[in-house]
């Protein structure tokens, strides 16, 4: 909850607040609108309409429901698909997220489920999960054969499917673009069990969890405010060890990451906010692209990426030479990697499929004819 210096500034903007309708639709995009509901309810500002606040608490129960959909959904993969094959993994953000570091997990909205998996066990566990009713979205024309199955796992770092309950998964091998930031066997080694819903996840310990956010949200600019929420609430959790999330982060190489996404929790986080009212550089820089994406939409997030240091780091002063000399030579040869696309036009075995580094010019240019001579 917050704070009553924070309660009172809230309470005095609420009743500035002239246009609920495009409260509740920016609350509803940016995800935040069960955070929204619960303080409106505490606060009771005068200038919020009876009728704006019964369709924030219709709109608020249909996000309960969802949300424990995903819960009950992330219990069944761990039961149905991960126990029996006995592959190892972690599970992060979303509902595993909210129901170990929220005092209410209602309270945040988990969109998807992020499983992270070794890439040498993927194959047999999309192909467990299709056969138990589960349909691929991304790619979406995935083939249930051991060629197909092997290749995706191999070539994608992310295989998106959609659950018999409608709720999306996204099963990864790598969670960063080119594997300097993170090891997936080191992060899987580090899982601790933890309870959500009937079954008895892996999920990243506190520290691993926290530091990883701030590398992954700032790395999106920190667009979505339940992210901001995300940073408050693992701060407050009785796990969280800032020496603890530095120590870790120093082992990834994301202190500075860190350190200024805690200056940012608490800049946002005082009445008295003055967006560059500090001598904080780097600060100022995240500070101003943040409240740019966070009032902008995907294709606004999009735009800023191409202002990003690498694909994994938005600034320069994340990161270090080193590292952007390694995505310009790794980032180089992943021109030559295939996509399953170039897979489905000409399917090779698994022995012959170093060919797909030849054959994508040529695999290219016979889409562009093809592109032309529809138009």
């Amino acid at each position: 909850m917050l704070d009553d210096a924070q309660a009172s500034a809230a309470w005095k903007l609420c009743n500035e607040v002239n246009d609920w309708e495009a409260v509740r639709h920016t609350a509803m995009d940016r995800f935040i609108l069960p955070v929204v509901y619960r303080h409106l309810r505490h606060l009771e500002p005068s200038s919020l309409p009876a009728e704006q606040l019964v369709l924030i608490k219709h709109q608020v129960m249909a996000l309960y429901r969802h949300d424990l959909n995903v819960i009950a959904n992330l219990a069944e993969i761990h039961e149905q698909l991960l126990l029996p094959l006995q592959v190892p993994y972690v599970t992060f953000k979303g509902p595993s997220l909210a129901v170990c570091y929220y005092d209410e997990p209602a309270m945040r909205f988990s969109r998807d489920i992020d499983i992270l998996v070794p890439r040498e066990r993927m194959a047999e566990l999309l192909a467990r999960a299709l056969a138990a009713g589960y349909t691929p979205l991304v790619p979406q024309d995935l083939g249930n054969d051991p060629v197909s199955l092997a290749f995706v796992a191999r070539y994608q770092k992310v295989i998106t499917l959609l659950s018999p309950r409608d709720i999306v998964i996204e099963f990864h091998s790598q969670i960063d673009n080119i594997g300097t930031v993170y090891d997936t066997r080191a992060l899987i080694a580090r899982a601790e069990p933890a309870r959500v819903g009937s079954a008895e996840v892996s999920v990243l310990p506190t520290d691993e969890l926290f530091v990883y956010i701030c590398w992954h949200h700032t790395k999106h600019f920190w667009s979505h405010l339940h992210w901001l929420v995300d940073l408050d609430a693992i701060q407050r959790h009785p796990s969280f060890d800032r020496q603890k999330a530095y120590a870790c982060a120093e082992r990834h190489g994301l202190t500075a990451t860190v350190e200024v996404c805690v200056k940012m929790a608490e800049l946002l986080g005082s009445p008295e906010f003055e967006p560059h009212d500090n001598q904080d550089e780097r600060l100022n820089a995240l500070l101003k692209f943040s409240l740019e994406a966070m009032q902008g939409d995907v294709l606004f997030e999009h735009h800023l990426a191409s202002k990003k240091a690498t694909p994994d780091y938005a600034f320069h002063w994340q990161t270090d030479r080193r590292h952007r000399l390694s995505w310009k030579l790794l980032g180089w040869l992943r021109r030559f990697r295939p996509s399953y696309a170039e897979y489905r036009v000409r399917p090779l075995p698994s022995g012959w499929q170093w060919l797909y580094c030849f054959l994508r010019p040529l695999l290219a240019c016979r889409r562009r004819l093809i592109n032309h001579d529809a138009d």
